[in-house]
């Protein structure tokens, strides 16, 4: 009786995911397909055991880094679907305005549900009373007595990696989190987000009532790859093009001293777009390691919670503007498209595409997308001795075509070399962030010492000086 019960049980397990609608990517998954594929060689008339130890052994390796559940409900957060998409346009009250979506929604996420209670240990047992079955065959009974027996297979249910007291804990002390990780700050406040939901999951005695929170989370985050990361590279050749950064730059706007002024204008126009006022693309114009591209690393840090992500952008995919600004649109996020360093040889025809991108062309920008850019040349497009020969018109016309691109960013921010004060200045700040125990005497004679035998007086420069002094004053305490 038992042993037909299993069997029941294994048909049934096998028919789940065919049975998702709304959320039938998640069933389609590397993970539920390598559970399914288990699943359905258990079940059949005359299982293969070859092939049962290949799936479960493969099943087991993917779920071995997290719970079984954990890891299905991750699925549903990074599916991009019809749910998803609605829910971060509308928000928590899918079932008033959608009720029909938020009922199939509801359905196919206590089908998963049924499907995370199938876990390693439940799947072991079960196929351990499929083998019972066929002891009789030649290969079943050599298996009884050797590790490849079911009995022997490995399993556990891995506890959570963060418990709720823990969550309980952070959201009290947002801080407690970020003193124990090298994780910045954004991403913290992103993983907390994230396991916050999963504790709804946790303590709900069925997922359809989860909804509310799962659509709530859609429109603060996003869908899809959007809502694991809040950086993005752009690949224009890959089937999907923003690929996530894992740990992206934890500076703070704290941490850039002596910038006061030029973090005011960038701070204020961001703030503008994130409220949705009119807001301006912005050009960071300055001499190398002068702290540009750091300025707008840092803005992740302070407005991540409030809906900024960054999307770096190379030079050479500057053709896929018209794309990124596509894809870009749907998403109820705002986008900085950062674009470090960026200058243009006069041969180089694509400043004139850009241009027309920034302000000239046809079809309208997107409202939650901006470009931030950093460059070593005040006006990006180099100019030569030659181009200020000639008849003047054609010189004049020249100049304005190239003076023209920046002029179409809206904002321009300059950033200057530091005098020796303002390094000095800069460097007893870095030195009292980072708790450093030395006479401020001997701080600026080094500091000034390491300016001369390296790269100069630079925000950068000092930053250098300091990781070099933290890890001679840390050698010395050992």
């Amino acid at each position: 009786m038992y042993r037909t019960r299993a069997y029941a049980e294994l048909k049934y397990a096998h028919l789940l995911p065919r049975a998702l609608t709304v959320l039938r990517s998640v069933g389609e998954s590397e993970l539920i397909q390598s559970w399914s594929n288990l699943v359905e060689e258990l079940s059949a008339a005359e299982p293969a055991w070859s092939k049962i130890l290949t799936h479960y052994h493969r099943f087991f390796m993917l779920v071995a880094e997290n719970s079984w559940s954990d890891g299905i409900i991750n699925l549903v957060l990074e599916s991009d679907n019809t749910f998803s998409r609605y829910s971060a346009q509308s928000g928590a009250d899918v079932a008033g305005t959608e009720p029909v979506l938020a009922d199939l929604a509801a359905r196919d996420l206590n089908l998963l549900q049924e499907i995370s209670r199938f876990t390693p240990s439940r799947l072991q047992a079960l196929a351990r009373s499929r083998f019972e079955l066929s002891k009789d065959e030649e290969n079943a009974s050599y298996l009884s007595s050797t590790p490849l027996a079911p009995e022997h297979w490995p399993h556990w249910e891995q506890s959570h990696a963060r418990t709720d007291s823990d969550l309980a804990a952070d959201s009290k002390n947002p801080n407690r989190a970020a003193s124990t990780s090298p994780q910045s700050s954004a991403r913290l406040w992103l993983k907390h987000m994230r396991e916050n939901l999963y504790t709804e999951f946790r303590q709900a005695s069925s997922w359809d009532k989860a909804l509310p929170a799962l659509a709530e989370y859609f429109h603060h985050l996003g869908f899809g790859v959007c809502n694991n990361f809040l950086a993005f590279r752009w690949r224009q050749d890959h089937t999907s093009p923003l690929e996530g950064v894992a740990n992206p730059d934890s500076i703070q706007l704290e941490q850039l001293i002596g910038l006061e002024r030029e973090k005011g204008i960038v701070t204020e126009n961001t703030d503008s777009f994130l409220e949705g006022r009119p807001a301006n693309n912005i050009i960071l114009y300055g001499n190398r390691g002068t702290g540009k591209s750091s300025m707008v690393k840092a803005l992740l840090q302070a407005y991540a919670s409030r809906g900024l992500r960054l999307v770096e952008l190379g030079k050479s995919d500057l053709s896929a503007f018209p794309q990124a600004y596509r894809l870009l649109a749907d998403i109820p996020l705002k986008f900085i498209i950062f674009i470090d360093d960026l200058s243009f040889d006069e041969t180089e025809p694509e400043y004139k595409a850009l241009k027309t991108l920034l302000e000239g062309g046809l079809a309208a920008k997107p409202h939650n997308v901006l470009i931030y850019a950093t460059s070593n040349r005040r006006h990006l497009v180099k100019e030569n001795f030659a181009e200020r020969q000639g008849d003047e018109i054609n010189v004049r016309d020249s100049m304005e075509e190239k003076l023209s691109l920046a002029d179409r960013f809206g904002i321009t921010v300059t950033f200057p070399a530091p005098a020796q004060e303002d390094y000095l200045r800069i460097v007893e700040g870095l030195a009292l962030q980072r708790n450093l125990d030395i006479n401020p005497a001997d701080l600026r004679q080094l500091a000034l010492r390491w300016e001369m035998w390296h790269n100069g007086r630079s925000g950068r420069s000092a930053r250098q000086f300091i990781d070099h002094l933290t890890a001679q004053l840390s050698k010395h305490q050992v």
